[in-house]
C-alpha cells in the first residue's frame, strides 16, 4: 500500500479552500467598483483575464473535488476486499497534496493561455473581440472554465496543434 488515508483530509481542505477562494475572488472581481478600478488601471481586457484565471481555477477545483471523491471511494472499496490488490489500493501521499494545488494553479494559467490563443485567433481573422458584449464574455468564461475542468485534454490539444505546426514547418523547409 502506497500513501496514507490521512492525506485525504489536507487534500480535501485544499480543494475546498481553492473552491472558496475562486468563488470569492470572482464575486469581488465582479463588483462594479472593483472591475471599474481594474479597468482604469490595467485596461478592460487585462482585468478580464484575471477573472478568467479564477474561472479556470474554479473548474480545476471542481474537477479535483470529483477526482478526490472517486479516488477515496475506489480505495475504500478495494480496502474491504479479503485480499486487496496493491496496484489498485493507492492512498495519497504528501506529494499528492502539493500536486492538487499545482493542478489548480496550472489550470488557472492554462485558462489565461487559452484566452490568449482565442484573442489572437479571433484577431487573426479580423474578428472584433468585444468583452463588454455579454455573449463574447460568457464564451470566454465557459471556455476557460472548461479548460480548468479538463486540463489534460487541453494540454493534449495544444500538443497536437504544435505537432501539426512543426510538421508543416519541416515540410516547408524541404
Amino acid at each position: 500500500m502506497i500513501g496514507d488515508i490521512k492525506y485525504y483530509k489536507p487534500i480535501s481542505l485544499l480543494v475546498s479552500g481553492a473552491l472558496l477562494l475562486c468563488a470569492v475572488m470572482l464575486l469581488i472581481l465582479s463588483l462594479n467598483s472593483v472591475s471599474a478600478y481594474l479597468a482604469t488601471q490595467m485596461g478592460e481586457k487585462k482585468a478580464f483575464v484575471i477573472q478568467l484565471f479564477f474561472w479556470a481555477g474554479l473548474g480545476a477545483s471542481i474537477s479535483s473535488s470529483l477526482f478526490l471523491a472517486r479516488d477515496k471511494e475506489d480505495n475504500e472499496l478495494e480496502s474491504v476486499k479479503e485480499k486487496p490488490d496493491p496496484a489498485a489500493l493507492r492512498y495519497p501521499t504528501d506529494l499528492d497534496v502539493v500536486l492538487y494545488a499545482h493542478r489548480i494553479v496550472t489550470s488557472g494559467l492554462l485558462g489565461v493561455i487559452g484566452a490568449a490563443i482565442l484573442f489572437a485567433g479571433l484577431g487573426y481573422f479580423d474578428t472584433d473581440v468585444d468583452i463588454s458584449n455579454t455573449k463574447q464574455r460568457m464564451f470566454f468564461i465557459v471556455f476557460c472554465f472548461l479548460i480548468g475542468l479538463n486540463q489534460g485534454d487541453f494540454v493534449k490539444y495544444l500538443s497536437q496543434i504544435s505537432t501539426r505546426l512543426f510538421q508543416k514547418a519541416e515540410k516547408g523547409k524541404g
